[in-house]
């Protein structure tokens, strides 16, 4: 009995083990980078004359996931330097003298289709989603007419936060066992939470690499 008992015991520890490094062999890790345009929807608060404030921005980003093969899920977090644009306009509702800035940190979920379309490369067909930490700031000096009520503003700075919606398209290529490339194109949408910012658009390229376990 003891020997059957030592032998059931090996075998579900072995089993374990086995399934624990079958398990570790589908995740991955990765780094990522993107350049960005990003234009800001301003709220209906400030003069018809401004145009939507936008700039380049860079993203930084980590994630780990697991991958299926044919698809894969993952989390992560980026960060997105700030952007800006100076205006100085005057028109017959009022003036805009001053920088709208903004930048983000966002932590993210995704889950991309990933289907095979050679031996070393595959197609990266993805959607994300998940928190934005919008800072908006205005530096400067504004007045406006709304309704026949003036409005002033001097310098802002706010930090709010809001959800993220994306879609990309790219592929995975792999440049040694276990070590992949990946790069494409991305896009999405963020809610701001702010009250000058409505919302921010961001479109761009990127570029990654993972490692899978």
């Amino acid at each position: 009995m003891a020997n059957i008992v030592k032998f059931g015991t090996k075998v579900l520890v072995t089993t374990a083990l086995m399934s624990s490094v079958a398990v570790a062999e589908n995740i991955f890790v990765g780094v990522e980078g993107a350049l960005l345009q990003s234009q800001v929807k301003l709220d209906d608060i400030y003069p018809s004359v401004i145009d939507d404030p936008k700039d380049t921005s860079i993203e930084l980003g980590l994630k780990a996931g697991y991958d299926f093969d044919i698809f894969r899920v993952w989390g992560g977090y980026s960060y997105r330097t700030k952007g800006s644009e100076d205006y100085n306009i005057k028109g017959p509702n009022g003036f805009v003298d001053g920088e709208f800035s903004w930048q983000t940190h966002n932590i993210l979920v995704g889950a991309d289709y990933t289907p095979s379309l050679t031996d070393s490369f595959k197609l990266a067909l993805g959607a994300y989603t998940g928190i934005s930490i919008v800072k908006g700031e205005f530096s400067g000096k504004s007045e406006y007419i709304i309704d026949g009520v003036k409005h002033t503003g001097n310098d802002v700075s706010k930090t709010d936060t809001g959800a993220l919606f994306g879609l990309k398209l790219g592929g995975i290529y792999e440049i040694v066992e276990n070590n992949e490339i990946e790069f494409g194109i991305k896009g999405d949408y963020q809610t701001t939470g702010l009250d000058a910012y409505d919302n921010i658009l961001n479109y761009g390229i990127y570029v990654g690499y993972n490692y899978k376990f």
